[in-house]
């Protein structure tokens, strides 16, 4: 993702952090397909809505990061 200023995306990923700190959810990408999926925090594992890939939040990265 490509952003016009490093203000931007720190405003970004500053967001994304209030959600996970506010809500216990973490917005990430499938690592197989790249489906946008949202996850409790305390999963261990995760599986896409998509390709139904399963595998360890390690192969989910965060959607801005």
């Amino acid at each position: 993702m490509a952003y016009k200023s490093e203000e931007k995306r720190k405003e970004q990923l500053q967001l994304q952090n209030a959600i996970v700190e506010l809500t216990g959810i973490n917005i990430v990408t499938c690592g197989m397909c790249g489906t946008v999926i949202l996850h409790s925090i305390d999963q261990e594992e995760i599986e896409c809505t998509d390709c139904d890939f399963i595998s360890d939040v390690a192969d989910f990265p965060d959607l801005n990061h």
